[in-house]
């Protein structure tokens, strides 16, 4: 990829494999880059703005029902987007909490090809506890990830000016000494679509 190229408004994603463990992913040496968050958080809706069509990340109804890791392949550049399962389901059973968690951490720690993960954070709440136990698990393990606030076409803008200095702060009650990096997004406005893309762009060419 030319560093020099200009940022598309879309990513041009096609779907290429759903798989439960890393060793069986696609293979080809590709960066790739993980989007992840709580169920209901808006992570289909954010996929589908990203690639330009409505079909592309199933949504549902019925919340925690991706349970694989799914492979998107951007064409233009030459790099994965992947879909996690969602994390802090109320209704799943013990077990399954289990599996998925599984799935999601031996991903995050096994993959040779993730460059980063984009951890989705609705941003009509306050830190909660499940989101901060999964940044900290991720700072802990060294593993970059930057937060991606959703749903901010629902907040007033008083209140968009203001969420990412409160919520950096909460977030480092949890893990002190972290500066997060935060991008606020919308998928009806379209807002963060180009500095998601700027992003990735810059952790491609290091």
């Amino acid at each position: 990829m030319e560093t020099g190229s200009k940022i598309s408004a879309v990513m041009n994603l096609k779907f290429i494999s759903s798989i439960v463990h890393p060793k069986d992913g696609p293979g080809t040496g590709l960066p790739e880059f993980a989007f992840i968050g709580r169920s209901n958080v808006g992570k289909s809706s954010l996929i589908n703005m990203l690639g330009g069509r409505k079909s592309l990340a199933k949504i549902s109804s019925n919340p925690g029902k991706t349970r694989t890791i799914n492979h998107f392949l951007e064409l233009d550049r030459l790099f994965y987007l992947v879909d996690l399962p969602g994390y802090g389901y109320a209704k799943l059973s013990k077990d399954e909490k289990a599996k998925l968690e599984h799935i999601i951490k031996t991903y995050i720690l096994k993959s040779q090809f993730l460059r980063c993960t984009f951890v989705l954070i609705d941003s009509r709440h306050d830190p909660l506890k499940q989101d901060a136990e999964f940044m900290r698990w991720m700072n802990k393990h060294e593993k970059p990830f930057v937060i991606l606030f959703t749903k901010t076409d629902k907040l007033s803008k008083v209140a968009q000016k203001n969420l990412q200095r409160t919520y950096a702060g909460g977030i480092q009650s949890f893990i002190p000494g972290f500066v997060p990096e935060i991008i606020s997004t919308s998928s009806t406005t379209r807002l963060g679509k180009e500095e998601i893309m700027k992003r990735v762009k810059e952790m491609m060419s290091t």
